[in-house]
């Protein structure tokens, strides 16, 4: 499935400290340079501007995601034991909960391995196999609020002050732009992501350091959709309208499908917005696609794919996919 791209989905988004301040610590100590705070916030090149400055890291983006999908997916099925949701941190191939990486780990068939992955797994991948999403490191858009707090450990048998004080350097007012790709996927799997960034965004998540303490909430803000079909040179074949529909992978052709066991789609597509919609790519170079910048529009169409995220997580798993027609 990997070696091919059948559709693809681009999210742009904004995300914004939320009435709460926010530090994604460096784990760089100030140790004898004086001008460096005891907690400072990560920093790296702007690619745009050539100049230092703090960023949210792609992996930490990407880590915060799979954790809360995770907690999702144990929450509407508690029961549904490692087929469902593996745990990561559990490396004994025979426990209840194993990690589908070790689980997996001597299976050579690519489809064997996505089809014995819970669906997180299937999702965000493990060590035998690679991600459906892809998270960039997220820039400012211009000027952030940078500000310095103090603050102390406290012993939690004494109550008294274990260490400190110190100080933390925060970000408390500001933009930082990201970008999730998310290639070969289902519809499912575009709804698990939609009710993690709804959370995200409505401060149930909150992410980097702190959260205990209320750091870390954040608003999100979508502003551009692409959705792309690579290998088409019109936007109408196999009797789809690839320029009107959100396509399931289930709907595509490729070697072994029926091995992969893809959770069953129904529709097989979704309909999307025409009205502010602008062609990107029109099969010229093998290549179609539309995008969406209206914040409203997007999250129409994001949500629209809410109901298959249900279906998969009420329905049977793993999946039994389809009859072969070998």
């Amino acid at each position: 499935m990997f070696k091919r791209l059948f559709n693809e989905l681009t999210l742009v988004f904004d995300l914004s400290p939320h009435g709460a301040p926010l530090l994604i610590k460096s784990g760089r100590e100030s140790g004898a340079d004086p001008t460096l705070l005891d907690m400072n916030f990560v920093r790296t090149i702007h690619p745009r501007t050539g100049k230092l400055t703090v960023f949210l890291p792609g992996s930490s983006l990407k880590g915060t995601l799979r954790s809360y999908c995770e907690k999702i997916a144990r929450t509407v099925r508690p029961d549904g034991g490692r087929e469902w949701c593996c745990n990561p941190f559990d490396l004994d191939a025979h426990s209840p909960t194993a990690f589908c990486g070790r689980r997996l780990e001597e299976e050579t068939s690519a489809a064997a391995r996505y089809a014995g992955s819970c669906v997180i797994c299937r999702t965000f991948g493990n060590t035998r196999m690679g991600s459906h999403v892809a998270l960039t490191d997220a820039y400012p858009q211009g000027e952030l609020q940078l500000e310095q707090r103090n603050g102390v450990a406290i012993d939690r048998i004494s109550g008294a002050v274990a260490a400190g004080p110190f100080n933390l350097e925060v970000v408390t007012r500001g933009t930082f732009r990201a970008t999730l790709t998310l290639r070969n996927f289902q519809l499912w799997q575009v709804g698990l992501l939609t009710v993690a960034l709804r959370d995200l965004g409505q401060g149930r998540v909150p992410i980097g350091f702190g959260k205990s303490k209320g750091f870390g909430r954040m608003t999100v803000t979508y502003r551009q959709l692409e959705v792309a079909y690579p290998g088409r040179f019109a936007f109408r074949s196999d009797g789809h309208d690839f320029s009107a529909e959100l396509v399931d992978l289930v709907a595509f052709d490729f070697p072994c499908r029926a091995e992969y066991r893809l959770c069953p789609a129904d529709p097989v597509s979704l309909p999307l917005p025409t009205d502010e919609r602008e062609v990107v790519e029109d099969g010229t170079f093998g290549r179609v696609a539309v995008r969406w910048t209206n914040a409203e529009a997007i999250e129409t169409i994001l949500k629209s794919t809410a109901g298959h995220w249900r279906v998969c997580a009420l329905g049977e798993w793993p999946p039994q996919g389809e009859e072969s027609d070998e």
